[in-house]
């Protein structure tokens, strides 16, 4: 990975990894989704990426959803 990017967010499951990676992005903070996990046994992590420039915003973003996104 190229300098400068820092991780977010991480989970065990890519799917929502790609959900928070998706809402970000519709917040326009572009976020990469990197799969770390070992396809033979299934254990590790997947860990989403944002340049860190916008890290304190996709962290807020993540901790604080607004609009279509909060959670009721």
């Amino acid at each position: 990975m190229e300098k400068d990017w820092v991780k977010v967010y991480a989970s065990a499951n890519l799917v929502e990894v790609e959900m928070v990676k998706q809402y970000l992005e519709a917040e326009g903070i572009y976020a990469v989704a990197l799969n770390l996990r070992d396809s033979s046994y299934g254990f590790g992590e997947c860990g989403l990426y944002v340049h860190e420039s916008h890290k304190e915003a996709a962290t807020k973003c993540i901790t604080q959803p607004t609009g279509a996104y909060e959670a009721e």
